[in-house]
C-alpha cells in the first residue's frame, strides 16, 4: 500500500516546487522523522536560496564542491539546476547555463595546492571589495579556489578565509560561509543517505551523454555500476533481472519535464512517446498509433539537415546530441527544444527532449535588447559609456565619442583606458573630473562639467558627463555609467546672454541719458510749448526709429546709407529729385547710430524748414568716405545743400541741432564737426574716429 502525503506535506512539497520548479529527492521526508527535512528545507531557504549571492554563482560553486561529496546527488542536482532543469538557486528569471558551459566545471581541479596559493595571492592584492564575479572570469575562478580550500579545511584555510574577506567584503564573506555550511550538511545528509536516488530530469539528462554522465558519477546508475559498485545481489532468474530496468525505464516514462520520444530511425516514424511529450507539442497518441508522425514531418525545413545529419551520427556510433532544434506543434506553433538519445540495439532510437523555449525566449530578448541598446548608442548625439567599477575600463563606448572628443575609439580602448581619456581634459579640470567619477563609484549620481582641446584641430569644448552607478547581485556597484554632451554651444549662449543684459542694462541708461538731453536741449531753444512739442516729437521719433532698427541685431551693427535715408524720407524727401547717397557699404556701432541718426534728423528738419528742400530745385547730396591721411583713420561724412542762391543763410540762433552738431556729437563719439554756409546752401563735415564707430 502506497502512503498518501497528508495535506500538510502537500503544501510542504508544494511550496519546495514554486521555489524551485522541481522536487528533489533530497526533501522527501524519510517516513521515520519527517520534521528532520523540513529542518534541512528551512536552513536550505535560509543559507542557500535565500542567501544575497548571484545565483549561478551558487550553482556552479555548489558543482565544483559537490564533485567533493562521495554519493553522486548534490553533484547531479547541482548540475541539473545550472543548466535548467528547475530553477538556479531557486531563481525563475536566472538565465541557466548551456550543457557545454557547465561540463567545463567537471574538468577543473578542485584544489590543487600551487593553484589555490596563486589565487589567494591575487585576492589579497586587491584594494577594494569586489562584487561576486561573472560565471567564467578569473576573479571567480580565483574564488572557487579559495572557497575549496576554505570548505575541505585544507592547510590553507585559514589564509583563504583572510583573503576572501578581503576581496569581497565581510558581508559577501558571511552570506558564503552560510552557503558553503548549507552545502556540507547536504553532502553529509547524501552520503549518510546512499540509497538517495538521483532525481529523474537528470538521470535522463545522465543517460543520454555517457561523458556527461561520468562526469557527473552517474554511469553507474545506468552502466553496470561502473563508478559506484553495488554490493553483488542474489541470484535471480533472468525474467527477475529484467524487473530493475522496466521499473527504471517507466520512472523515465513518467517524467513531466521531460519528453521521450522513441523512433523506428530508419523508416522515421515516432512509435511511441510519454504523456510529456504530448503535452508539450499537443498530439494525440491515436496519431502515433496510427504511424502519422515522422521526424521529418514535426521538423521545420530549415532543421531537417542537422536532424538528418544526428541520424547519419547515430548510425555511425549509435547515440545523437544532445543538440538543439525547433520542432512543430500540431497547431503549427514552433518549439525550442533540446534532444540527446542514443540506439537501443533493436533499430529503435529513444530520444529524450526537453522544452528550452523560456530560455530561446530569454536569450533571444537579450540579443534584441543588446541590439536595441547598440543601436541607441550608435545614433546618439551623447557619448554613451559603460565602465567596470574596478578598474574603470570601458566595457562600451558610443561612437559619438569620435566626433565630440575627435579622437578614434581605438585610440582610447587600449591599455589604460582612463589614463588615454584624462590625457585629453585640459589639467585644470582633471581633479575634479576624477573626483565625480570616484563618487560615482562609491554610489552617488553626479554631473560634471568640463573641458577638452578637441583633437586633432585643437578647439576648446565644453562637456558634461552625467555619471550613475549600476549595482551588481549583491548591492555593490559593478559598472558606472556616464552619458556626456557638448554644450560648447550652451555655455557660448549662456555667455552670449549674460553680455546681452548688460548691453541692455548699458543702453537703457544711455538711452534715458539720451533722452534727458534731447528734453533739455529741446526746451532751451523752443519759443513756445507748441514748438517744444513738435521738435521734441520729431526727436524723440527719430530716436524710436533707430533704436528699433538697431535691436533687431545690435552687433551687427546699423547700416550707415538706411540711416540717413530714414530720416530724409522721414521729411518727404524723394531720393534722386531731392537727394542722393554715395559712399561704400559701411555698418556703424548702435551707440553711434543713435547720435548720428540725431544729427542727420537735425540736418535734415533744418533743410525742410530753412534750407535746400524749402526750395523747388533744391537738391542735398550726401557722401561719405574713410579718410586714411591722418595717423588714424576716419568715417567723413560730407553734407551738401545746393539751390539756395541768392537766399539769406546764416543763423541767427543757437538751436538744438546746433548744440547736437557741436558739442554732444564732438563728446559722445569723439567727432570732429565743420559747418560753413556757401552761396549754394549750407556744408556741413562730420568726421568720426573709424576704429571706434565701426564693428570689428
Amino acid at each position: 500500500m502506497i502512503e498518501q502525503p497528508s495535506e500538510d506535506s502537500g503544501s510542504f512539497e508544494l511550496e519546495i516546487v514554486l521555489r524551485l520548479g522541481v522536487m528533489p529527492n533530497l526533501f522527501r521526508s524519510p517516513p521515520a522523522a519527517p520534521e528532520t527535512t523540513r529542518q534541512l528545507w528551512q536552513f536550505a531557504r535560509c543559507a542557500y536560496l535565500d542567501a544575497p549571492l548571484p545565483p549561478l554563482f551558487k550553482e556552479r560553486l555548489a558543482v565544483h564542491l559537490s564533485r567533493l561529496c562521495l554519493q553522486p546527488y548534490c553533484l547531479a542536482r547541482h548540475f541539473g539546476f545550472l543548466v535548467g532543469l528547475g530553477r538556479p538557486g531557486g531563481d525563475p528569471a536566472c538565465r541557466p547555463e548551456t550543457i557545454d558551459e557547465a561540463r567545463r566545471l567537471l574538468s577543473r581541479p578542485v584544489a590543487e595546492t600551487a593553484r589555490v596559493a596563486a589565487a589567494l595571492t591575487r585576492l589579497e592584492a586587491v584594494r577594494r571589495p569586489l562584487d561576486i564575479p561573472e560565471p567564467g572570469s578569473e576573479d571567480e575562478a580565483d574564488l572557487l579556489d579559495a572557497a575549496a580550500a576554505l570548505f575541505m579545511q585544507a592547510a590553507a584555510a585559514g589564509r583563504s578565509r583572510l583573503a576572501i574577506r578581503n576581496a569581497f567584503g565581510d558581508t559577501s564573506f558571511e552570506h558564503l560561509t552560510a552557503f558553503l555550511a548549507y552545502l556540507r550538511m547536504a553532502h553529509f545528509w547524501a552520503d549518510a543517505h546512499p540509497d538517495l536516488e538521483v532525481d529523474d530530469d537528470v538521470l535522463a539528462l545522465a543517460q543520454s551523454d555517457s561523458d556527461l554522465a561520468a562526469g557527473l558519477s552517474c554511469d553507474g546508475l545506468s552502466c553496470d555500476d561502473i563508478r559506484h559498485p553495488r554490493p553483488p545481489a542474489p541470484a535471480q532468474s533472468r525474467s527477475d533481472r529484467s524487473e530493475p530496468g522496466e521499473h527504471r525505464l517507466r520512472r523515465m516514462l513518467e517524467i513531466d519535464s521531460v519528453g521521450v520520444l522513441f523512433f523506428d530511425y530508419a523508416a522515421g516514424t515516432l512509435i511511441d512517446a510519454n504523456d510529456a511529450f504530448l503535452a508539450m507539442t499537443g498530439y494525440s497518441r491515436e496519431e502515433i498509433n496510427n504511424g502519422e508522425l515522422t521526424w521529418q514531418s514535426l521538423t521545420p525545413p530549415e532543421w531537417v539537415g542537422s536532424s538528418a545529419a544526428q541520424i547519419d551520427m547515430l548510425r555511425r556510433t549509435g547515440r545523437i546530441g544532445p543538440y538543439e532544434k525547433q520542432y512543430f506543434r500540431k497547431n503549427g506553433e514552433r518549439a525550442w527544444m533540446m534532444f540527446a538519445g542514443r540506439d537501443i540495439g533493436d533499430g529503435t532510437l529513444v530520444e529524450l527532449a526537453m522544452n528550452i523555449d523560456d530560455r530561446k525566449r530569454t536569450e533571444a530578448a537579450l540579443r534584441e535588447s543588446e541590439t536595441r541598446f547598440r543601436q541607441f548608442g550608435e545614433a546618439s548625439s551623447d557619448v554613451l559609456c559603460i565602465r567596470d567599477a574596478s578598474s574603470l575600463q570601458w566595457e562600451y563606448l558610443s561612437p559619438a565619442f569620435e566626433t565630440i572628443y575627435g579622437v578614434p575609439r581605438a585610440a582610447v580602448l587600449l591599455g589604460d583606458h582612463l589614463a588615454h581619456w584624462t590625457e585629453l581634459i585640459l589639467p585644470e579640470d582633471r581633479p575634479h573630473v576624477l573626483e565625480d567619477l570616484a563618487r560615482a563609484g562609491r554610489g552617488e549620481r553626479v554631473s560634471c562639467d568640463f573641458r577638452i582641446e578637441r583633437q586633432p584641430d585643437g578647439g576648446l569644448r565644453w562637456l558634461r558627463i552625467r555619471s550613475f552607478p549600476v549595482l551588481g547581485d549583491s548591492g555593490h556597484v559593478q559598472r558606472i555609467g556616464g552619458i556626456t554632451q557638448d554644450i560648447t554651444a550652451l555655455i557660448s549662449a549662456a555667455e552670449h546672454e549674460k553680455f546681452l543684459l548688460s548691453e541692455l542694462q548699458h543702453r537703457v541708461r544711455n538711452m534715458l541719458a539720451v533722452i534727458r538731453s534731447i528734453v533739455r536741449r529741446t526746451g532751451d531753444s523752443s519759443t513756445s510749448v507748441e514748438d517744444f512739442a513738435s521738435h521734441l516729437e520729431g526727436r524723440i521719433t527719430a530716436l524710436a526709429r533707430i533704436q528699433a532698427a538697431v535691436t533687431r541685431n545690435p552687433l551687427a551693427g546699423f547700416d550707415l546709407a538706411e540711416l540717413i535715408a530714414d530720416e530724409l524720407r522721414a521729411g518727404a524727401a524723394r531720393e534722386d529729385r531731392q537727394f542722393s547717397l554715395s559712399g561704400p557699404a559701411l555698418r556703424i556701432k548702435a551707440k553711434t547710430a543713435e547720435s548720428l541718426g540725431l544729427a542727420m534728423h537735425e540736418l535734415a528738419t533744418n533743410a525742410l524748414k530753412y534750407g535746400a528742400l524749402t526750395v523747388p530745385r533744391g537738391f542735398i547730396k550726401i557722401e561719405w568716405r574713410l579718410d586714411d591721411s591722418e595717423a588714424s583713420t576716419w568715417l567723413v561724412i560730407d553734407w551738401t545743400e545746393t539751390g539756395m542762391s541768392g537766399r539769406p543763410l546764416t543763423s541767427q540762433r543757437q538751436g538744438f541741432g546746433t548744440v547736437l552738431l557741436e558739442q554732444m556729437l564732438p563728446y559722445d563719439v569723439g567727432a570732429r564737426v565743420t559747418r560753413r554756409f556757401e552761396p549754394s546752401g549750407l556744408r556741413c563735415e562730420i568726421w568720426l574716429p573709424a576704429d571706434d564707430i565701426l564693428p570689428r
